[in-house]
């Protein structure tokens, strides 16, 4: 049955009533992932903790240790590794970030470029008090991120049931749901370990090399050098220029030296880090994940970009998947 809106000559618009339920239905449906899209983001960080952390709990396992004892003793310490780092570096990060910051415009009139104090202290001057907001904020939220761990560890244990359930809600499909599910586990988990992994390396190079080299404010270069991994390609270039800024105002000769630093660390990073690292994760398109950082910025402020690139890695899975279904129908 049809509902004619629209008549124009001979040119007649209809539009079924399933249609117009479907829409109806589909704008009550995004309404409602609305309301709740808090709950819907801590329940796929928790899946990606699960993701990451599945494997090291079926090599415990291995052991004799119990499932249940295995998911708690990684995910305790998982987050006191996180709060302990926080810890040791709020510290530094404040003092080191707060001072780079009032010396900018004087680093860069040394380079040539003139930079307004009063634009600087305005628009610059609060960051270190707002990564201490932000930390605060964090553990304000202790709740939540308590609900995360918690749900976390129950699709621990409940992983190994899930063929189980699978065969019991879809039958002859459980097979080829349950190897998509494994795909996109290792693709996902192999990528979080790989990035943490490479994250404390470069970090942790980038930190001895400045020192090393008697570059200031090393501790926030550092870390800008860390987090700028998960951009391929472009990140570490990124994150070279403040600390090339930063050498070139103490002399030419430091300044090519962190240019130096930085490319030696890359190549290091390039031919023999991310071989053995990343040798399970499939690498992403640059642009793909520029433009996934992007959009997961403009959706969602900085949870939505760190969350963009574990959805496209997700989508590298289905995708295909997908495709070959539609194929193989035809």
């Amino acid at each position: 049955m049809t509902k004619n809106i629209l008549s124009e000559g001979r040119h007649t618009i209809e539009i079924s009533y399933k249609t117009i339920v479907f829409t109806v239905f589909f704008i009550i449906f995004l309404a409602v992932v609305r309301q709740i899209e808090g709950i819907l983001v801590g329940i796929f960080v928790s899946y990606l903790i699960m993701a990451a952390v599945n494997p090291l709990v079926n090599i415990l396992e291995k052991f004799k240790i119990p499932r249940p004892l295995s998911a708690i003793v990684i995910l305790i310490g998982m987050l006191s590794a996180i709060v302990s780092g926080i810890a040791a570096l709020i510290p530094p990060i404040v003092d080191q970030t707060g001072t780079f910051l009032s010396q900018l415009p004087k680093l860069l009139g040394q380079l040539g470029v003139q930079l307004d104090q009063s634009l600087v202290s305005s628009q610059l001057g609060s960051i270190p008090q707002n990564a201490f907001k932000v930390v605060s904020g964090v553990f304000s939220n202790a709740l939540a991120v308590f609900t995360i761990l918690v749900m976390s560890y129950y699709m621990i244990l409940e992983r190994q049931h899930l063929s189980g359930r699978l065969n019991k809600w879809f039958g002859d499909n459980e097979i080829t749901l349950e190897e998509l599910l494994a795909k996109i586990e290792v693709k996902i988990g192999a990528w979080i370990r790989g990035q943490v992994i490479l994250s404390l390396i470069i970090g942790g190079a980038v930190y001895i090399g400045l020192i090393s080299l008697s570059i200031p404010y090393a501790v926030p270069l550092a870390i800008i050098a860390g987090l700028m991994e998960s951009i391929p390609n472009i990140g570490p270039t990124v994150s070279m220029v403040p600390a090339a800024v930063v050498g070139f105002t103490i002399s030419p000769l430091h300044g090519g030296a962190v240019v130096l630093l930085y490319f030696l660390i890359q190549q290091f990073e390039n031919n023999l880090i991310v071989p053995l690292v990343m040798r399970r994760a499939v690498g992403l398109n640059p642009l793909v994940t520029i433009i996934a950082l992007m959009i997961g910025l403009a959706l969602g402020g900085v949870a939505g970009a760190v969350l963009s690139i574990p959805v496209v890695l997700i989508g590298e899975v289905l995708i295909p998947y997908f495709m070959d279904r539609s194929k193989s129908r035809n």
